[in-house]
């Protein structure tokens, strides 16, 4: 399989004590940053928090949506991001200005400074029928994956670790991005495990992993390299269970642009078509404009005024 191809792979380890699951969210986050026009630490923020909400996506099952938002006080303003457990997502930052990107000494690209280190981290999941969860909890450090661990930790109260990373190329642009998350399984004692492996992410291994991937001009799968820098000794005792594959998607429509143009009102919609005779709606996530002309709007009017004043 292709090293780059954006998949989610889940399994266990040591004999069920703890769930694994590894995402390459690399094309995903290059069609969303590429809309937002997002480059350096914009593009690192929108790689490492689609990858996180991928791997929120697969923790329930049937079919769930997730929407992660990270609310910091920081220049990039929020990061939205709808996910879903067939791999679907997409994403939004409403600052994607460009900014220049800091490394510590490990290699690891910091976004403490621009997504904020104060805020919150908020999480919906939407299990369908009406059943939704909702849970929030206080930013950490601003670099997306240790605040969605603090999240999974405190708010859904499971033992995780999470990472996410997402490397550039020379002009700023996604090379990859990938995600890790494992969690202590019910009456297992994966404790140890996860400890061993919150202690490699400390190190940088990950990071390490994914640079070297990115400078060998063959490299082997990616998702092999990713379970080696992340379970070290436990990388033999994995068992991988699925695999399905990732994709940027936005349902956004022209009716539902319509839709929202609806909620001005009937009487918010006579005045925008006899002042500006026309209108448009922007989606936020994939920022395709849907244009209306007065005719358009007038429909929508009609419409409105159909359903609110049926006949007696």
């Amino acid at each position: 399989m292709n090293v780059s191809a954006d998949r989610i792979v889940r399994g266990l380890i040591a004999e069920g004590q703890a769930r694994f699951v590894a995402v390459i969210a690399t094309e995903v986050a290059r069609e969303a940053t590429q809309r937002h026009a997002a480059t350096g630490n914009a593009a690192i923020a929108m790689g490492r928090a689609g990858a996180a909400g991928l791997l929120l996506a697969t923790l329930t099952k049937g079919d769930e949506r997730v929407t992660l938002q990270i609310l910091g006080d920081g220049p990039l303003g929020a990061i939205t991001v709808d996910a879903t457990s067939e791999g679907a997502a997409r994403v939004f930052l409403k600052h994607p200005e460009p900014t220049p990107v800091v490394t510590d000494d490990l290699g690891r690209p910091r976004l403490g400074s621009w997504v904020g280190r104060s805020g919150v981290v908020s999480v919906i999941r939407d299990l369908g029928m009406r059943d939704t969860f909702s849970g929030q909890t206080a930013i950490v450090n601003g670099e997306i994956d240790g605040d969605v661990e603090k999240y999974l930790m405190d708010s859904e109260q499971i033992d995780s670790v999470l990472a996410c990373e997402t490397l550039l190329d020379s002009a700023g642009h996604i090379r990859l991005a990938v995600g890790v998350l494992l969690q202590a399984m019910p009456g297992g004692d994966g404790a140890e495990l996860l400890e061993n492996v919150r202690a490699r992410f400390r190190a940088g291994l990950l990071t390490s992993a994914l640079l070297k991937v990115a400078a060998e001009e063959n490299p082997g799968d990616l998702v092999e390299a990713i379970s080696d820098a992340t379970l070290g000794e436990y990388a033999i005792a994995l068992n991988i269970l699925d695999e399905r594959p990732v994709r940027f998607h936005c349902p956004c429509s022209r009716e539902r642009a319509a839709s929202s143009i609806g909620l001005l009102g009937e009487a918010d919609l006579a005045t925008m078509i006899q002042e500006d005779g026309e209108a448009e709606v922007t989606c936020d996530f994939c920022r395709t404009q849907y244009q209306f002309s007065d005719v358009d709007l007038e429909e929508i009017r009609r419409a409105l005024r159909k359903n609110t004043n049926p006949p007696s």
